[in-house]
């Protein structure tokens, strides 16, 4: 586990989503933008046992961009995430193509390491497009090194999407990133309802350069960033800018015995690549053994 004494640092990470689209514009963008959607964080009691020992859970920090805090040796997380309509088009004459159909996927994944003495690991492996594809018939695996500086930072590298199993196409790429994470703890006396703030910042290739540079296959990278204000135990309000897409959501924990966190949002708000704006939904539960 990592050593954070503060019950709204992160310790596991789980998420879902794969999207896939004609467009490999499109998908590019969303291939791992909904499976970062959970961030399961650990909450720290002076007493616990039973189901406490095992279930971990609060409110996330991201929906749709990395986070450099990862989960420990022994640590475990497994989530599922939906969204309504998958990614649209946008051309080079600024005319959208039709949204998709509905799509959505299960991840699973654990830790190892110590990111306090040492450096973590944390594997994530995908099960891709599950509505349309089936259930593993199409595999991602992901991967992310990450150190903490101290009990409220952390800096991470990682990739999504380094390969994937299965004999069927994807239109996924693999994209690489750095990406540093902060928490505030309370960061005003003057407002207590505001328990912490979550800031990420980092730069990435792949899906998160800008949607010209997608179109065109321009190799370069851009800049992505996020901020979680955690406003109870139970509840968290985000935003995000993925590189390309705005996003809005919170992160619920609906019930305290068994901490499963929920995350809806609304997704490509400034209209990169929809029509309009697209409505997702996750759910993640992380476990520690």
């Amino acid at each position: 586990m990592i050593s954070i004494p503060s019950k709204f640092l992160p310790a596991a990470l789980a998420a879902a989503a794969l999207v896939t689209l004609a467009s490999a514009v499109a998908t590019a963008q969303d291939a791992e933008a909904l499976r970062r959607q959970f961030t399961i964080k650990v909450p720290q009691t002076a007493a616990a046992g039973g189901l406490a020992d095992l279930f971990r859970g609060a409110p996330g920090t991201n929906t749709g961009t990395p986070l450099a805090f990862g989960p420990g040796m022994g640590d475990f997380f497994i989530g599922g995430g939906y969204q309504a309509s998958t990614r649209g088009y946008k051309g080079s004459n600024g005319v959208f193509s039709d949204n998709g159909g509905d799509d959505g996927s299960i991840s699973a994944g654990f830790g190892l390491g110590d990111a306090t003495d040492g450096i973590g690991l944390t594997t994530v492996i995908t099960s891709l497009s599950t509505f349309r594809s089936g259930f593993g018939n199409r595999t991602a695996f992901s991967f992310q090194a990450f150190r903490n500086l101290n009990p409220s930072t952390a800096v991470a590298v990682g990739v999504e999407n380094a390969f994937i199993a299965g004999g069927q196409k994807t239109d996924g790429a693999d994209s690489w990133y750095g990406v540093i994470s902060h928490v505030y703890q309370q960061p005003s006396a003057d407002m207590a309802w505001l328990k912490a703030v979550t800031v990420s910042a980092g730069v990435g290739n792949g899906r998160f350069r800008t949607t010209a540079d997608v179109r065109k296959d321009n190799k370069t990278v851009n800049a992505f960033a996020s901020v979680a204000l955690l406003v109870h135990d139970q509840v968290s309000f985000i935003g995000d800018y993925t590189g390309q897409d705005v996003n809005v959501g919170m992160s619920i924990v609906p019930f305290k015995s068994f901490p499963v966190s929920i995350t809806p949002a609304l997704v490509d708000l400034t209209g990169t690549a929809s029509k309009s704006p697209r409505f997702t939904i996750g759910a993640g539960v992380g476990l520690h053994f």
